[in-house]
């Protein structure tokens, strides 16, 4: 693995040959996705889920129901946690420990299991990363996402969510399930997300350097590392990327570069890719640098988010 910083503002790494392929692309899942067609697939599941004829007191015929709803779907967390295995009480509260996420790259899930016991649910799942995708390729003239695309990553990351549930009635299950899953209007969170104040970043750094590019949700201000103002992030948990199938078979090698924003706390919140590399290795470098951690970039002392290049270079040995 070789780490090197480019103009102050790229990380270069260089990932190793891989084994098997670790994530995979759904055919439902992973294309880019209309906001509108997000939210039906998201969201849906809670207005749907309990026919009038189903008994509050049959759990084998709720768990059917809630089985039907949920398998394969995309869900959303309201409080996005790492870790592989989260446990809400029934106010949707966290139980136990966990590390707090962007829900950019660990917020959202495809159900995979469902399972309905006496005094709690289970759904076991694999996690979903969203990056942007606004068609910019070349690499000496990056742009920054604007009005793009929403591409859905189902990784090879397994959660399991258990969530606290005494009481089996209808209009409690469903209370129960909108304190732990999202509702609400996915295009206005997904507009907060992300407010660029360009679309040129090379036109950026050259006239104002040290001016916010960019402002990540919650109005939280987004910097270009500038060497003596905005000291860069430095990578502490960089799991590598692997080769797809295709990409070894056909001897494919190169480089994605991807445009990142680390957030305040050095979590990667913000993905698109500016140069592709194809044959799925884009995919799996998204999928890697949304998994990294970083020591935040500092500015006068304090921790800030910042937009940096990351170069995966994909090598067969």
């Amino acid at each position: 693995m070789i780490w090197r910083f480019i103009n102050s503002n790229r990380i270069v790494f260089r990932g190793e040959r891989g084994g098997k392929e670790s994530i995979h692309e759904d055919r439902a899942v992973s294309r880019c996705l209309t906001v509108k067609y997000f939210i039906t697939v998201v969201f849906c599941c809670f207005a749907a889920v309990w026919p009038n004829n189903v008994r509050a007191e049959d759990r084998k015929n709720l768990e059917d129901d809630l089985r039907r709803a949920f398998q394969h779907e995309i869900l959303s967390l309201r409080n996005p946690y790492f870790g592989p295995r989260l446990q809400f009480d029934s106010s949707g509260n966290l139980v136990g420990k966990a590390e707090a996420g962007p829900w950019s790259t660990c917020g959202l899930l495809q159900v995979e299991k469902v399972a309905l016991g006496p005094d709690r649910l289970e759904i076991e799942g694999k996690r979903v990363v969203l990056a942007l995708r606004s068609g910019a390729t070349d690499k000496q003239h990056p742009s920054i996402p604007q009005a793009a695309q929403i591409t859905t990553l189902v990784t090879e990351d397994r959660v399991r969510i258990f969530v606290q549930m005494s009481a089996l009635g209808v209009p409690q299950v469903n209370q129960i399930l909108t304190h732990v899953f999202q509702g609400g209007q996915l295009p206005e969170r997904v507009a907060a997300y992300w407010k660029p104040n360009t679309t040129d970043v090379n036109a950026f750094r050259r006239n104002t350097p040290n001016a916010i590019i960019a402002e990540l949700e919650g109005n939280r201000p987004v910097y270009l590392v500038n060497p003596g103002v905005v000291a860069a992030p430095k990578p502490t948990h960089t799991p590598d990327p692997t080769y797809t199938e295709t990409a070894r078979r056909n001897k494919l090698q190169g480089a994605a570069i991807l445009s990142v924003a680390v957030n305040e706390k050095g979590f990667p919140e913000v993905l698109q890719i500016i140069q592709s590399l194809g044959e799925g290795l884009d995919t799996q470098a998204l999928a890697a640098v949304a998994g990294w951690k970083f020591q935040p970039a500092m500015k006068h002392g304090q921790p800030v988010a910042v937009l940096i290049n990351v170069q995966v270079t994909f090598h067969l040995y």
